[in-house]
């Protein structure tokens, strides 16, 4: 298992645009349900446009095929309509500490 972090900094004005599609039918409705997603959640933070995705997935390969299968249906041409700077992905193994 692996954690992604996936952090969107939003334009001001797009932040809520882009919760709706997150909350909407073709947002994450549809990662939960794609082959590995073990968990998805949102943060949003209160003082920003930002907003982080905690994901928990079987692999680092199973992310990859979901991210690619977005891009790959014109999620990557609507986040350059929303966000300021490019989407930011980290990986993470979770520690027993």
């Amino acid at each position: 298992m692996i954690i992604a972090i996936a952090t969107f900094r939003c334009q001001e004005d797009k932040k809520q645009d882009w919760l709706d599609w997150l909350a909407g039918e073709d947002g994450l409705v549809k990662t939960r349900a794609y082959e590995g997603c073990q968990l998805i959640e949102t943060l949003s933070s209160p003082d920003s446009s930002t907003v982080l995705l905690y994901e928990k997935w079987d692999s680092v390969e199973h992310h990859q095929a979901y991210v690619g299968w977005r891009l790959a249906n014109g999620l990557g041409e609507m986040l350059e309509e929303m966000l300021e700077s490019p989407l930011e992905v980290e990986y993470f193994d979770l520690t027993e500490i």
